[in-house]
């Protein structure tokens, strides 16, 4: 990790979860830290793309919401 960019936290984790973590790391030569940002990372990458598609979904949402606004305010106008 770049130790001018990190931030030091602390994570809770069941005993479990973190014995299969601590097993992977030691299996690629992490610290258990350096495993956890790995296996993180890719998800995190994911979120992005998933967000836009939900932001445009709304946005659809929302346009059709202005449209049906405006058609029952037009029809109140006559």
């Amino acid at each position: 990790m770049n130790g001018s960019r990190d931030i030091d936290t602390q994570v809770t984790l069941p005993m479990e979860l973190y014995q299969a973590i601590a097993q992977r790391a030691q299996a690629h030569g992490h610290s258990v830290s350096r495993e956890i940002v790995t296996l993180l990372t890719p998800l995190l990458m994911q979120i992005p793309k998933e967000l836009e598609a939900e932001f445009a979904a709304w946005e659809t949402a929302s346009d059709e919401d202005w449209l049906s606004t405006e058609e029952m305010l037009a029809s109140l106008g006559e």
